[in-house]
């Protein structure tokens, strides 16, 4: 038996990567207190044609440099201070990609701990798409559960492993998606 049996790998379940696309970014306003930004824009997430969705108005907070999408910054997703239909929205997006990225671990079993991000893998592509819509140069900020079950933000590079270039070398919003 390989040694590649050990690593525990469910083929079936195994889906192609996600991509992400972002379009329309625009500045809403600043925080009430300090220089903080709320920005907005529309993301589509898409598994090469088969699964396409359309996220429109997510809510992005430049602070300091950092880009993240807001709520992430809290646990259960939900951001403090929003309007609840919108808090609700929000929330679900950040679900949305939590899913994504538990549903891509789980499918590679072990061999996830091979890949660097795995844990924030979804949320750190639709940031960098974000951060790519924007042609801003922003640190990357994601929120997750790491390895022992603690929750942590971090703000990463995005020009390091790939995050903005790969970022930047998925279709546009309008083409993504699209039949060929």
């Amino acid at each position: 038996m390989s040694d590649m049996s050990h690593l525990n790998m469910n083929f079936g379940a195994v889906r192609p990567p996600i991509a992400f696309a972002a379009k329309n970014a625009r500045f809403v306003s600043n925080f009430p207190q300090g220089s903080d930004e709320l920005w907005m824009a529309d993301l589509k997430a898409c598994r090469h044609d088969v699964q396409c969705e359309v996220f429109e108005d997510i809510l992005f907070v430049e602070s300091n440099g950092t880009a993240f999408v807001y709520g992430i910054e809290f646990e259960d997703g939900y951001p403090k201070g929003l309007k609840p239909d919108l808090a609700l929205k929000q929330q679900s997006f950040i679900q949305f990609l939590r899913d994504e990225t538990r549903r891509d671990n789980d499918a590679l079993g072990l061999a996830a701990l091979i890949f660097t991000g795995h844990e924030y893998s979804t949320e750190g592509k639709a940031t960098a798409a974000y951060i790519a819509a924007r042609g801003a140069s922003l640190v990357m900020g994601v929120g997750y559960r790491n390895n022992d079950g603690k929750y942590e933000l971090i703000g990463l590079d995005p020009e390091e492993d790939s995050w903005l270039e790969s970022a930047r070398s998925i279709l546009p919003f309008d083409e993504l998606c699209q039949p060929g």
